[in-house]
């Protein structure tokens, strides 16, 4: 039988201590047998058998203490063995004693308590009866034996009854007492181990956050900080205080506790060049309690509102391209009506030329918006790259007049990627178009070079480079931006209308600079096994 919802380790904690307390009740009935002697009145009646029943009971006190260490054989075993070893002895000691009326039973009671404690409902009721059983034995034994006459052990029938309700009553008691102790425990183990995976949950949730994280007190001393503040600030175990990371954020600090109402969100740049947005918060009622600061990263935020700002834009532009199309077909058509008779070289014929170059650039736009507003919708495949940009190339060297050898295709012919066809298409495209309008006149050397391969981290890329003039540094951080355009007859949105379509593909586009005599940008796509389809 097992004990009732308390751990191994309790219950051979307990056991222990209780091997302690045997050893000091054998030892103290083993020290009044040799030095009190017949002074006392404990072993009075047969003092051998209360000498004799003492060291025998030390020394399993002793021998519990070792094998309760080792736990072998196992906890029930033990446990058993020992509590009828107390009911044993101590029914000898009392009996070597004279019987009921030497007080020892009361140890009788502690044994039954501490066995209600550590065993079963079942084997606490037999250890309450067995020592009730030898309590009524031991009294009535000089009877059985004939030694005594029935009417001399009578009268003290009553004390033997007591004893044996008390025993039943502390095995009930002890019973009750250690259910309510062990669901106490049960439920605040329980509770242990869900603070523990809470706090674990939310030690991993700040160390993934994307803002950075640091706890510090009113002094700008830093005890906490996650993975993000680390990166952001440049973090070192010599970094300790606020001031000694940024003295712009101990200024805000200062400024903030002194103003805690103004809520102020003054931005400063790191030593390793984040532009960080801090906000403040106390983890108490007072700074003395802590002071929690969330650093956000300024591109960051830039990003994710030019996002949400193009997001809406793009379903208002798309909406405003739709109705722009038709008005605009038809004033195409009537300049293409003028131009078949307005006479050659007239005034007239130089105004409708004006009129249809401008119509064609609108229509671009308005293609380009359209092609916007359908990012999301995308049908992503396992893509054979290498073919594929095969097949584009002799497609779109037809269509510009060059010759094949114009585009040149190196790097992995194997590569696979996760990718939607039909939007790659305008992606390489776009870039391809980009390319040209900045490279040399064709000479029989490549122009683009297509080159297929995996990044540093494993993911399939495709870059494409030319041998133009480049992209100027003072230019590089707004080239992805919409209607950004150094041409007067570009729009401003390819670029930007790549990178949103690589990103609605689960990819990313990239300048990579240096990489290329002109520009290299790099489409980095999810891997191939994360789509179920092949093509």
């Amino acid at each position: 039988m097992s004990s009732i919802n308390i751990s191994q380790d309790q219950n051979w904690k307990l056991l222990q201590y209780f091997n302690i307390y045997r050893v000091a009740l054998a030892t103290m009935a083993a020290g009044v047998a040799v030095i009190a002697g017949s002074v006392s009145s404990f072993g009075s009646a047969d003092p051998n058998l209360f000498l004799y029943s003492s060291i025998t009971y030390l020394v399993i006190g002793l021998f519990g203490l070792k094998i309760t260490q080792t736990r072998q054989p196992d906890f029930e075993t033990q446990a058993s063995v020992f509590f009828f070893g107390d009911v044993t002895f101590i029914t000898l000691l009392m009996h070597a004693s004279g019987g009921i009326s030497s007080g020892l039973g009361l140890f009788l009671i502690i044994a039954i308590a501490g066995c209600s404690l550590m065993l079963g409902k079942k084997m606490t009721v037999f250890f309450a009866a067995l020592a009730s059983i030898a309590a009524l034995i031991q009294h009535g034994w000089g009877w059985l034996t004939g030694a005594v006459p029935i009417e001399a052990i009578t009268e003290d029938f009553p004390q033997v009854g007591i004893l044996g309700i008390g025993l039943f009553a502390t095995a009930a008691l002890g019973r009750a007492i250690a259910n309510r102790v062990h669901s106490s425990e049960a439920l605040a183990e329980r509770r242990g181990i869900d603070l523990a995976n809470l706090t674990q949950l939310n030690e991993l949730v700040i160390q993934r956050m994307q803002s950075g994280v640091l706890v510090c007190d009113v002094n700008g001393n830093i005890s906490l900080s996650n993975n993000q503040a680390q990166h952001f600030l440049n973090l070192s175990p010599a970094n300790t205080a606020i001031g000694d990371v940024s003295s712009e954020l101990a200024e805000s600090l200062n400024e903030w506790l002194e103003y805690p109402e103004r809520h102020l969100q003054r931005p400063f740049r790191t030593r390793i060049g984040h532009t960080l947005l801090p906000r403040f918060e106390l983890l108490g009622k007072s700074p003395e309690a802590g002071i929690l600061i969330f650093l956000d990263d300024a591109a960051i935020l830039k990003q994710q509102a030019q996002q949400l700002k193009m997001a809406a834009l793009a379903r208002l532009t798309a909406s405003i391209a739709h109705e722009i199309r038709n008005p605009l077909g038809a004033i195409s058509n009537a300049a293409q009506l003028l131009a078949e008779t307005a006479p050659p070289e007239s005034q007239d014929s130089r105004l409708i030329e004006i009129i249809s170059d401008h119509t064609r650039r609108m229509n671009t736009i308005i293609e380009n918006i359209t092609q916007l507003a359908r990012r999301d919708r995308v049908s992503l495949v396992q893509l054979a790259l290498h073919p594929w940009l095969l097949e584009l190339r002799d497609q779109y060297v037809s269509q510009v007049q060059l010759p094949v050898r114009a585009i040149s295709i190196t790097g992995d012919k194997q590569l696979m990627a996760c990718i939607d066809p039909d939007q790659l298409y305008q992606i390489v495209i776009n870039l391809c178009q980009n390319a040209l309008r900045y490279c040399p006149s064709f000479t029989d050397e490549p122009l683009i070079q297509l080159e297929l391969g995996y990044t540093e981290d494993n993911y399939p890329r495709l870059d494409v480079m030319d041998t133009g003039t480049g992209v100027p540094p003072g230019i590089i951080e707004n080239i992805f931006d919409p209607f950004f355009t150094t041409s007067a007859s570009g729009t401003g949105l390819g670029l930007y209308i790549s990178r949103e379509l690589c990103e609605g593909n689960g990819g990313r586009l990239d300048y990579v600079p240096e990489k290329a005599v002109g520009a290299c940008f790099r489409i980095t796509f999810a891997s191939s096994s994360e789509c179920g389809t092949s093509l």
